[in-house]
């Protein structure tokens, strides 16, 4: 498999790129916001990959964060959503926003990514509810995306105070459990601490 790769951007549009490695040109695929990230042509770019083999043809995806790739790989094993599918999602909204409107099991969220239509996101939900904290855990994720925004001030106020994730989410999930889901921030906090 082609995991990664690093070259010159030699051809650039809105989801596609070549890249020259080693005096080969790879074509690779990426959503549109990736592709807003990249450098510009005759530049030098890394990007994670994964190749999608078929019976009459091989396309490499690309990615520039390992959030991406994962949420693309849990996508595509969704009965129902292919690589092209899974790249329009993935050009239509952020990761994290996707992730979001996951854990919230927003349906009328995922209805406006272009795409998706009632059946589909009620597929989505199913099939990925349960991956949504793993593929957030991730390198680049932001795990208090998923938390109401009482717990998400918890889990900044305890970034000031010098803890890190994923301490501190863990802590005030603790601590919510403990207080209730309306517990308020300045309740949060203090019993937060306690599971440090």
């Amino acid at each position: 498999m082609i995991e990664q790769l690093r070259g010159i951007i030699v051809h650039k549009n809105a989801t596609f790129a070549v890249l020259e490695c080693g005096n080969v040109g790879y074509g690779v695929h990426f959503s549109a916001i990736t592709g807003e990230t990249l450098p510009e042509i005759g530049m030098e770019v890394t990007l994670l990959t994964h190749l999608v083999v078929r019976e009459d043809a091989m396309t490499l995806f690309a990615f520039n964060q390992t959030q991406e790739k994962e949420l693309f790989l849990k996508l595509i094993g969704v009965t129902g959503i292919g690589p092209k599918m899974a790249q329009r999602i993935l050009s239509g909204v952020s990761v994290g926003d996707f992730l979001g409107m996951i854990a919230r099991e927003d349906k009328a969220a995922l209805g406006k990514i272009k795409g998706i239509g009632k059946k589909t996101s009620e597929m989505l939900l199913l099939a990925l509810k349960d991956k949504v904290l793993s593929i957030s855990a991730i390198e680049g994720g932001s795990p208090k995306i998923l938390l109401p925004n009482a717990q998400q001030e918890a889990v900044a106020a305890l970034h000031t105070l010098g803890v890190k994730d994923p301490a501190a989410q863990k802590a005030v999930e603790k601590a919510a459990n403990n207080l209730g889901l309306e517990a308020s921030v300045s309740q949060l906090i203090p019993e937060a601490l306690k599971h440090i």
